[in-house]
């Protein structure tokens, strides 16, 4: 599986709901939170999958790397914690599926909830963003130990 996938899907969702604080869309409030809920869903699905690349990248490029790894898996492990409450708050409050809905809170509910879902959104984001950093020198620094097994 592409670990990119859940990247784009969650980024594009948190910049839809982001950007829908301002356009108040019911067609953008649903596509968010759809992207929200594939993204944390595949991102889940990344996450098992990490572990293997995990132990591939200590056996192969020794137990130096051991703390980069953990901390990648960290914000990874962070990232799917944020986005996982958003989807949950944007289910339990943005979508009429119980039988209270958003015509029956109170508006500072309504904007609470709201700005919680923008806050966490926005440091999903950057969680995702130091997640990708933090992959890309663990695979980019090492890609000389990489190339090397591939030979082999």
């Amino acid at each position: 599986m592409s670990f990119t996938f859940p990247i784009a899907l969650l980024i594009v969702g948190a910049v839809i709901e982001i950007v829908n604080v301002f356009l108040n869309k019911e067609t953008l409030n649903k596509f968010g939170t759809l992207l929200i809920i594939l993204g944390v869903t595949s991102g889940a699905f990344a996450l098992l999958t990490g572990e293997g690349a995990k132990d591939f990248a200590i056996q192969n490029w020794g137990r130096g790397i051991h703390d980069q790894v953990e901390l990648h898996e960290l914000f990874a492990d962070l990232s799917m914690i944020l986005f996982g409450i958003v989807g949950a708050l944007k289910i339990l409050f943005k979508h009429s599926i119980f039988k209270w809905n958003r015509s029956q809170q109170k508006p500072i509910l309504k904007g609470g909830i709201t700005t919680l879902i923008v806050i966490l959104s926005i440091s999903g984001i950057s969680s995702l963003a130091i997640t990708g950093d933090l992959g890309g020198k663990l695979v980019y620094e090492n890609k000389n130990i990489i190339l090397d097994n591939t030979a082999k």
